[in-house]
């Protein structure tokens, strides 16, 4: 099997560190060593930290946890209920820190970095189309209410998720996930 290359070293590497520690908190320096490359290749491959964060959130959000479907066959709203329970299930397993790095990227840099910005907004929108496919799928097979807007109430999902993720971190308990799942699927998006 070939050697992964440097600069998938350092990717890999700083998606984990960024996750586990934040942006703000990880050095090149500190990359760079967790990876065993010497300081110096990393200015090979990335001018700088942010093209770097850059990298690093585009491959999170191309490699998300949430778009794998248990059941393929499994209709739309189930499907997008899994979804979410994936999620939840790898921020209990890792007692409720770490959350999304999308989240955590946006409102850690968000003020601070165009390009980030940039990269969060476009990994969001995405995301938040996906959810508005399954809605619509789920309005055209008569399990959600037809009268809702996909694309607002995606967004809005996406919100309300975001939100559910940082609420689970600071009081680190699954409340916030009950409450989330319960007015999203049980009285937002269930047929009337």
């Amino acid at each position: 099997m070939p050697r992964p290359s440097v600069r998938e070293v350092i990717v890999e590497t700083a998606l984990v560190e960024f996750h586990r520690s934040g942006y703000s908190a990880c050095s090149v320096d500190a990359i760079t060593r967790a990876a065993g490359v010497p300081k110096g290749s990393f200015y090979n491959h990335f001018r700088s930290k942010e093209e770097l964060g850059v990298e690093v959130i585009g491959r999170y959000a191309a490699n998300p946890e949430w778009s794998r479907d248990p059941d393929p066959s499994a209709p739309p709203l189930q499907r997008l209920r899994a979804r979410f329970g994936i999620m939840r299930d790898v921020m209990v397993g890792n007692e409720f820190t770490r959350g999304c790095l999308i989240g955590n990227m946006g409102s850690e840099q968000a003020d601070h970095s165009v390009a980030i910005r940039a990269e969060v907004d476009t990994d969001l929108t995405a995301w938040s189309g996906a959810i508005a496919e399954l809605v619509r799928q789920a309005q055209a097979g008569g399990t959600a209410p037809a009268g809702l807007d996909p694309d607002r109430v995606a967004r809005f999902v996406l919100n309300a998720w975001q939100g559910t993720v940082l609420r689970t971190k600071v009081v680190r308990s699954g409340q916030a996930f009950d409450d989330f799942f319960t007015t999203v699927f049980d009285d937002l998006l269930a047929a009337g």
